[in-house]
């Protein structure tokens, strides 16, 4: 989950800085043409992008299909990034049994001995604990300034601005004029003696502010600022609306003001500025707390003239366009990264390809699952891991190909030496395998023969009986695993697992299980590795609620076992498996 939150993080901040860039090369156009107040309050639109991970889908006209698109790898429920592959797949080009270098969000980092964590965990995490830790600093900041101002002042009464609801404070700590508060609004006065002109001038400032709900636009900005502390536009957007804010409430206070009325503001600020010595504080308004925009505010009161109708029209209307072209954008993004996470899966079938992995990575258990939303139907396609493909122009099984755990290579020759759709894989291993029996109650289940086997170099030992009995999660394995007793070899070991899981599904789906949904996540999240995305599984699971358990279909890859240079291969019978495909794994 908090990879999907980071994912629609980095979208935001993405389309929030091109406008950004767009709206800074627009300024100086923008700025004779609208104005101060509308450079001001332009940049809302930046922080609503950023801050509104939206989804727009545009109406397509043409089907696409799915079978040449390109393939993303990324986790899910604990990780996330974008591997994107051309339209024409190749044969993978490396030594069959290599260890490959796995991809960016694939490799990990060992925290502890038995804790580990990837790459893009370890960002997503950095990127939470900046979050928590900017903003507790921020807060902490503002909470201490708060109580050292209250300990520290005693109220005035202000009959100018006590009408606003605006508590009127006197300190010593202060140099200059400056509120705070939201709820409360408070304004805090230097506690120093001024004309009566001067107190005027600045009531007259920190009322504007007031109206204007600038201190809600100043959290907000912190707000934003604080989620996308990593990009540095954010900080970029920051500085322009505070530059801003203060000239627009120039213009504002001194808009119906006569020349000499301007001056005396304009040398009230002067000399709070003189005067200003301390740090400017977040979350505050302050009319004299930047020396170096002085001249560029003078310059705009000289020069300020009153707009026309037709342009703060035209300005409203710009600013509606960049606003709704801008959200329309990020949502089109986020839509188009979004499809290409889902695999473009089609919308009526999506194959699913369930990698069972031993202790040394090797593929153990191959299952193709295939979920029809027209038919409401499900069809499991079992795959022998003895299967023969062909890479880089050498025979070899398909078990091999997870050496390295590359669930890429895996789906590279599902895809091209069986020709088999897949939109997303699930690797598992066996020890979330055995966990999620255990937590499950274990299965009832009639083992047909005794099974006696042991192999030290996997660390296997299988030893059960034949009989009807509950199989926890370690003898569930064992079934599973078995294959050395059987006559047909690895053909009758995939029935054994075909049969095994239709009596799983048939005694598991059931309502009662949901109190064990913790439990379950806990396990799929440590052990289950896949790039099917969490965006679409509330509807996928309430389409699984609408199949009936007794209309699933299993089916094993045909073909036949044949013996070639001493070793026993699967070999694919590929008129069979096309008539296969077309009929259940290929609706598209």
């Amino acid at each position: 989950m908090l990879l999907q939150i980071f994912k629609a993080i980095l979208i935001t901040s993405a389309a929030g800085s091109i406008l950004t860039v767009l709206l800074l090369l627009l300024k100086p156009i923008t700025k004779r043409c609208f104005g101060s107040v509308w450079q001001y309050y332009i940049w809302w639109t930046v922080l609503i992008v950023m801050m509104l991970p939206v989804t727009i889908r545009l109406p397509q006209v043409t089907p696409v299909s799915t079978q040449n698109l390109p393939l993303e790898i990324h986790q899910t429920i604990t990780e996330t990034t974008e591997q994107t592959e051309t339209a024409n797949i190749q044969h993978v080009q490396t030594p069959v049994i290599v260890d490959t270098k796995p991809s960016l969000e694939q490799r990990a980092i060992n925290i502890f001995k038995n804790i580990s964590l990837r790459i893009t965990d370890v960002i997503c995490y950095m990127w939470l604990f900046g979050l928590v830790l900017i903003f507790g600093i921020n807060i902490i900041r503002y909470l201490i300034f708060l109580r050292v101002v209250r300990k520290n002042s005693v109220v005035v009464f202000c009959p100018e601005i006590s009408t606003n609801k605006i508590i009127t404070r006197k300190t010593n700590m202060i140099d200059a004029p400056l509120m705070l508060g939201i709820i409360i609004p408070v304004l805090l006065l230097p506690d120093m003696e001024m004309s009566e002109e001067s107190l005027n001038c600045i009531l007259l400032h920190e009322i504007t502010h007031y109206k204007r709900h600038d201190l809600l636009y100043k959290w907000f900005v912190m707000i934003v600022n604080t989620v996308h502390w990593f990009n540095p536009f954010a900080y970029i957007v920051s500085k322009q609306i505070d530059e801003e804010c203060e000239i627009s409430c120039d213009l504002s206070v001194v808009a119906n003001m006569n020349e000499q009325e301007q001056n005396g503001y304009m040398n009230t600020i002067l000399t709070l500025l003189s005067a200003n010595k301390a740090k400017k504080q977040i979350l505050t308004t302050a009319m004299a707390s930047n020396k170096n925009q002085i001249k560029r505010r003078f310059t705009m009161i000289r020069n300020a003239t009153k707009k026309s109708k037709i342009i703060m029209l035209t300005s409203a209307i710009a600013a509606c366009i960049i606003l709704i072209g801008s959200v329309i954008a990020s949502g089109v993004l986020n839509d188009k990264i979004q499809t290409q996470d889902l695999d473009q899966a089609t919308e009526n079938q999506t194959n699913i390809l369930l990698i069972g992995v031993d202790g040394n990575n090797n593929a153990d258990t191959l299952m193709l699952l295939s979920l029809n939303r027209v038919t409401n139907s499900l069809a499991a396609l079992s795959i022998p891991r003895d299967t023969l493909i062909t890479v880089d122009n050498q025979d070899t099984k398909i078990s091999f190909l997870t050496a390295a755990a590359d669930e890429q290579r895996i789906i590279d020759a599902v895809r091209n030496s069986i020709e088999i759709p897949v939109d997303y894989y699930a690797r598992i291993n066996f020890e979330g395998f055995r966990n999620i029996i255990d937590i499950l109650g274990g299965v009832e289940f009639d083992v047909p023969i005794d099974m006696l086997y042991n192999d030290p170099a996997q660390d296997l030992n299988i030893s059960l009986n034949k009989g009807l009995q509950i199989l926890d999660g370690a003898k569930a394995e064992q079934l599973v695993r078995y294959r050395a007793g059987y006559p047909e070899g690895d053909i009758a070991r995939v029935r054994m697992q075909q049969s095994f899981v239709a009596e799983l599904i048939k005694q598991k789906y059931d309502v009662k299980y949901l109190t064990e949904i913790s439990g379950l996540y806990n396990e799929i999240s440590k052990n289950v590795t896949t790039n099917y995305s969490d965006l679409n599984m509330t509807e996928y699971m309430k389409l699984l609620s609408e199949i009936n358990i007794e209309d699933i279909e299993s089916f094993t890859l045909p073909g036949a076992v044949e013996a070639r240079e001493g070793f026993s291969y699967f070999i694919v019978n590929d008129t069979e498996l096309e008539s296969l495909i077309k009929q259940h794994f290929a609706a598209r």
